[in-house]
């Protein structure tokens, strides 16, 4: 779908927006900013509005293997997550000490190097981590496919970690005849990962999107002396799609997650992961002729305890930059800029009104025609992709009390140039 030709043109106020809009959210500016916003003039005003003309929850459109985490997780019924990593281009010679280059003839002491996200480990019983061969020609989308191979003729090699050996920096130990086999038949390795144990586990492995991408470690000879070969993650396909191919070097599959929100509930992160469109028809009275003090959207949070009820998700609400063109709500949810600087502090757990401030996108809204920018926001997980958590809230669809509301305090009066 064509985007809008004023995009150009948003981007640019939206930068804009984001560096003066800091003095419209402050109530008391005269010792802060008194040249840049001079004294606001006359009563302030509070209206609660029914504004919200379309609310819905979408899918985040970020692709596979975009996250900077893969999440690898066995809990029972409730979530169960597979990590994959593909190394399509192996050495085929190496440099002994004080020689020249030689095919590589033997394997000795392969192991991956894994960087763990250690505040996100959730086990207190021995993980075993299984590595299964996963090269396939189906398709590379295919979570189903990949899935498939997960079986005992793919099987690779395994290693248990008690909880206390879950550190920042993990060497997973696999097979040398199986790497040595790649290597002579010039294949690509394609490892993927699955947890299992007596017990509940999840952990979070750095990805390649997250700086510290998985990396293969290996000698090809038992000398000691000879320096490993180290193996960077790489994929070579989809072929002539060097973007995506780079994404899927490594990525997380979803074989099992919790059950997603029923519908006509707004819902911010889970896997796959969703966000939150809202449209608003606001009287352009106030974003027009008054000086909005603070703008906030009400929302009634609802209880989610299928995983970690009293786990944090935070939760950012960005403005949606896409034009009146973009009529999928979906598509318009991925063209967006940042509100707020602060995120929202939510447990899924929880149940209750939300307050999420709203002021700085009216800054921005101020300056474009809702017939080319629309009033629209997004909510969406700062660990988006990478947690299975999810936040609920009621929809326009609820009964009246419950729905979604947006709550402006503005003055009438509107100081023109400096003093």
């Amino acid at each position: 779908m064509k985007l809008s030709l004023s995009l150009p043109r948003l981007l640019a106020t939206a930068a804009l927006f984001v560096s003066i809009s800091s003095c419209s959210e402050n109530l008391d500016s005269s010792g802060v900013c008194s040249v840049l916003c001079p004294p606001i003039g006359g009563d302030v005003q509070n209206i609660t509005l029914d504004a919200v003309v379309l609310d819905t929850t979408v899918q985040s459109l970020s692709g596979l293997g975009t996250e900077p985490g893969l999440l690898l997780a066995a809990r029972g019924d409730t979530l169960d997550t597979r990590v994959v990593m593909r190394f399509d281009s192996l050495p085929v010679r190496f440099v002994p000490t004080g020689d020249t280059s030689q095919l590589i003839k033997s394997v000795d002491s392969a192991y991956i190097q894994l960087r763990i996200d250690t505040l996100s480990i959730k086990a207190t019983e021995p993980v075993t981590i299984e590595a299964y061969d996963v090269d396939t020609t189906a398709n590379d989308t295919s979570s189903a496919a990949i899935l498939a191979l997960f079986r005992p003729d793919r099987f690779i090699s395994s290693q248990t970690f008690a909880r206390a050996e879950l550190t920042d920096t993990l060497k997973y130990y696999i097979s040398n005849s199986a790497l040595l086999a790649k290597i002579q038949d010039t294949l690509p390795l394609r490892i993927g990962l699955r947890a299992t144990g007596p017990g509940s586990s999840q952990v979070r492995i750095i990805s390649t999107e997250g700086g510290s991408g998985p990396l293969i470690y290996f000698r090809a000879t038992s000398d000691t002396t000879t320096k490993p070969l180290v193996v960077v993650p790489f994929s070579r396909t989809p072929a002539g799609e060097s973007i995506a191919a780079g994404h899927l070097t490594d990525y997380t599959v979803v074989a099992k997650a919790p059950a997603a929100a029923p519908p006509g509930l707004l819902a911010v992160g889970g896997l796959p992961a969703r966000r939150v469109y809202l449209r608003f028809d606001i009287p352009s009275s106030i974003i027009d002729s008054a000086t909005v003090v603070r703008a906030t959207l009400l929302l009634n949070q609802l209880p989610n305890t299928a995983l970690d009820p009293t786990d944090t998700v935070e939760i950012l609400p960005q403005v949606v930059l896409a034009g009146k063109v973009v009529t999928d709500p979906t598509k318009a949810a991925q063209i967006i800029a940042s509100v707020s600087v602060d995120t929202l502090k939510l447990k899924p757990g929880d149940t209750g009104l939300t307050n999420i401030e709203l002021a700085r996108a009216f800054t921005l809204w101020r300056t474009q025609k809702p017939d080319t920018l629309p009033r629209a926001i997004v909510l969406r997980s700062l660990s988006e992709g990478n947690s299975p958590l999810e936040i609920r809230f009621s929809s326009s669809e609820d009964v009246v009390a419950l729905r979604p509301r947006l709550r402006i305090s503005y003055t009438s009066r509107v100081p023109l140039g400096l003093p």
